[in-house]
């Protein structure tokens, strides 16, 4: 079975079972606008560096559009629903639920934290070249839609991505945003399938800490401040070409699910392993290294007062921002 989840998966959920009500949400969200503001002026020089028009989730914000809390809620409980169904489903349609499922996710976790113009992104962000053959198939990764709303908030917190323009890094004591050389898609968002498995996070990371580790921003809430991340980027775009495949070439994924040839039993092992990097990881011991569980660790440290970025030598950049 392609979607063979080992037991006990469900368990990243539990966490965020009581964020479907609305009351334990409004409480989590207020915190974490409090939480948020200090770094409100990172969040400009982002906006102003590139020209995305995006703000904290204040508490302002909350009071004049309490329809936001809803929303969230509204997301985070089909996130649920869809994951649950997608564990019960055929393997012919199960990437289209998972990938859903995923995208209802990403916009809570977003949308928990900051505020764009228009409040709704448009589109999923992402293109698709489809073809019968894997070999064929391309993504393009558009300047605007839930994608990229996606990276910018894990850029706005800290976290190099290879998927954003931008690398966040801390410079003359503030943090900053400069061009990332190492954007995994070429100038005009394109990248191949086979570029997207090949690519690896773990390398990714090690290569930054080699050449930038001292203008780096610490993540103490977070398992990996870097290849983790990545990874879970890597991974939802590979569910969503599953999905792709699925409704719009079956015969092709059928194919997959046989792993007839090389190209197609990688690319079946790639997506199956990023149904585990929606929730629990890939480490079975510690079963904290998926999304799930990263970003309720993220809640966790807010909920406690330790959502801190910090220098790599451990100084909050908040104070030096207020400075």
């Amino acid at each position: 079975m392609w979607l063979s989840l080992p037991e006990g998966t469900g368990e990243a959920w539990f966490s965020f079972e009581p964020l479907t009500i609305l009351y334990p949400y409004k409480s989590i969200q207020k915190k974490t606008a409090m939480a948020l503001a200090p770094y409100a002026e990172i969040v400009r020089r982002y906006s102003e560096s590139t020209k995305q028009p995006v703000r904290i989730l204040s508490s302002d914000v909350l009071e004049q559009e309490p329809e936001i809390l809803e929303e969230n809620v509204a997301l985070l409980k089909n996130a649920i629903e869809l994951w649950r169904t997608s564990t019960k489903v055929s393997d012919a349609i199960a990437p289209i639920l998972y990938h859903y499922s995923w995208h209802c996710f990403n916009s809570f976790f977003a949308y928990s934290f900051f505020k764009w113009e228009p409040r709704h992104a448009s589109s999923h962000g992402i293109g698709i070249k489809l073809s019968d053959h894997l070999e064929e198939i391309s993504l393009q990764i558009f300047e605007q839609g839930l994608f990229r709303r996606l990276v910018d908030t894990w850029t706005m917190i800290g976290v190099p991505l290879v998927f954003s323009r931008y690398l966040p890094v801390v410079k003359d004591d503030r943090m900053q945003f400069t061009p990332n050389e190492r954007y995994l898609p070429d100038q005009n968002g394109n990248i191949s399938l086979r570029e997207l498995i090949e690519f690896s996070p773990q390398n990714f990371e090690r290569s930054l800490n080699s050449e930038k580790y001292p203008e780096l921003v610490k993540h103490i809430f977070l398992s990996s401040s870097v290849h983790l991340p990545n990874s879970f980027l890597q991974a939802y775009l590979l569910l969503f070409v599953a999905s792709s495949l699925a409704r719009y070439r079956p015969i092709l994924w059928h194919s997959i699910l046989t792993g007839k040839s090389q190209e197609e039993s990688d690319f079946y092992l790639a997506s199956s392993d990023a149904t585990l990097d929606y929730t629990i990881g890939r480490d079975f011991k510690r079963r904290s290294s998926g999304l799930v569980s990263q970003v309720a660790q993220v809640l966790t440290a807010i909920e406690r007062g330790m959502f801190i970025l910090r220098k790599a030598d451990g100084t909050p950049i908040e104070k030096l921002e207020r400075s």
